[in-house]
């Protein structure tokens, strides 16, 4: 194992990560810090950052510094975005920090910056075709995402500070102001011909600016799921937030709840634009990002070209397991055996067949994961960690019938609390209910044929699931199963569950 940070510099805000990295590329976050720097505003009318802006720069930097000598950081990795890409005296701004620091800053192009966006996501989410949007302090990138890969990107310099020193939207906007600010931002998209592709795609929202909109719709719906990567709105849904807060003014907006209050002055204006956006190409929908450019720098870091052909679900399920320091080659043990379970009980044209199957080899995977709390309610404790993990490719419901069916599988009649519930429908909650038969069945044959698996039989007969297991291992497992499970196979697979020796 050894530690590595990213510290970004931001226009609006500086922020340093560092994780733990083990030796299967796996991390863990260990200690993070923010400072909002603001160093957007501290260029001056000769494009220079001003000594007050190299000052903040310097003390957060020396401050990070020794927060990652604290945490045995044996790398760090820092890179700067449009404040110092703009600043004509960056040359003197990267020697005085090297001189100061011993600290080597990387300034990232515009078409880097949106890379590293288009990484995270790549990384964190499953979806092929998407437009990007990262709107930072000082500029804008807007990507153009198709079968995973970019095909167009552009780095503007309408960030959230230019944009509001152009349209302070300060008090409640009128009609001319918000028909003068559509006018200037359809502007700037005319000249991105390449936008055209881009028509009914969903736009994936990164920053600070996108996370806001997410924290407000949450807080406006109360949605109970403590999760933000991935929460999707419909453009009509976004619609609202955004006339919503159109009508209020600064003071108003920084008691706006969901909106972090460094950033209430800044704000309007950046989502108009990303409004705008998805009203240019006709945007379905919206997903939000809760990762950007320094998740994009660790992932390039760990898995560089194997990012293309990376299992993302897998990716990050083995994450949680080695955080939780528990059994890689175990859990696919279970997963294996669910597996086959799996494609004797269900009929291949069932509805929810793919679904199933992809959360049934997920739950397996996490199956112990609750005791790395306690052995006692371990499943409880599963599915508290599975719902405020980073588990990418998976829906925030997908996440929650994940935990529910480990949950399920340790007490058959584990019953969700009513704001989890309302979640998810019948059908789904029967696919959680047949998950945990599935994955408990598994886990108890494992635990006591540990090293007789192969010897294994399955019979599915049309009115009977049939295991037949070593005799001589059999006495073993009396009374091992739930009370329940005679009952619950039959009710979820309308077969009679039958263990037999040899």
């Amino acid at each position: 194992m050894k530690n590595i940070a990213v510290i970004d510099i931001g226009s609006n805000s500086m922020r340093v990560l560092v994780y733990e990295i083990y030796k299967n590329n796996s991390f863990k976050i260990i200690d993070e810090e923010k400072r909002m720097t603001r160093l957007g505003q501290f260029i001056d009318e000769n494009d220079n950052l001003s000594n007050e802006g190299i000052g903040k720069l310097l003390i957060t930097l020396e401050f990070f510094k020794i927060l990652c000598e604290k945490n045995d950081v044996v790398e760090i990795i820092v890179v700067a975005t449009e404040a110092i890409r703009r600043a004509k005296n960056r040359d003197h701004i990267l020697s005085l920090v090297k001189k100061k620091t011993k600290l080597d800053i990387r300034i990232l192009s515009g078409i880097e910056e949106s890379a590293y966006g288009y990484i995270t996501i790549k990384a964190t989410m499953d979806i092929k075709d998407a437009l990007l949007i990262d709107i930072g302090g000082s500029s804008m990138e807007i990507t153009l995402m198709k079968d995973k890969k970019i095909l167009n990107g552009v780095s503007l310099p309408l960030g959230s500070i230019p944009l509001t020193k152009l349209f302070p939207f300060d008090v409640p906007a009128d009609k001319n102001t918000i028909s003068a600010f559509n006018k200037f931002i359809f502007n700037e998209f005319d000249k991105l011909p390449w936008l055209k592709l881009a028509q009914n795609l969903p736009l994936i929202g990164i920053g600070g600016t996108a996370r806001s909109i997410g924290k407000i719709h949450k807080k406006f719906i109360k949605y109970p799921l403590d999760l933000l990567h991935n929460y999707t709105m419909l453009f009509d849904e976004v619609k609202i937030i955004h006339e919503y807060v159109l009508n209020l003014n600064t003071n108003q907006k920084a008691k706006l709840k969901g909106l972090p209050r460094e950033r209430s002055d800044i704000f309007t204006a950046p989502f108009s634009a990303l409004v705008m956006l998805m009203n240019y190409c006709n945007c379905p929908a919206f997903r939000i990002s809760q990762y950007g450019i320094r998740e994009g720098v660790l992932y390039e870091k760990l898995l560089n070209k194997d990012l293309d052909n990376l299992d993302i679900l897998d990716y990050s399920l083995n994450n949680i397991l080695t955080n939780n320091d528990l059994n890689i080659s175990h859990a696919e043990k279970i997963r294996d055996l669910s597996l086959v379970f799996f494609k004797y009980l269900e009929k291949p044209n069932y509805e929810f067949l793919e679904l199933e199957y992809k959360l049934l080899g997920a739950a397996a995977k996490l199956h112990d994961l609750g005791i790395s709390i306690s052995i006692k309610h371990a499943y409880k404790h599963s599915l508290y960690i599975i719902i405020n993990s980073l588990i990418s490719g998976l829906t925030h419901k997908q996440i929650l019938m994940l935990g529910y069916a480990i949950a399920l599988s340790g007490k058959f009649d584990y019953k969700l609390s009513d704001e989890y519930k309302n979640i998810l429908r019948k059908e789904e909650i029967l696919i959680c209910k047949k998950i945990s038969i599935i994955l408990c069945l598994a886990h108890k044959i494992d635990k006591y044929f540990y090293n007789s698996l192969s010897e294994v039989t399955i019979i599915n007969q049309k009115d009977t699931f049939k295991l037949t297991l070593p005799k001589s291992s059999v006495k073993y497992m009396q009374d091992s199963l739930p009370v329940e499970m005679d009952e619950n196979f039959k009710k979820c697979f309308n077969k009679k569950l039958s263990i037999i020796p040899l």
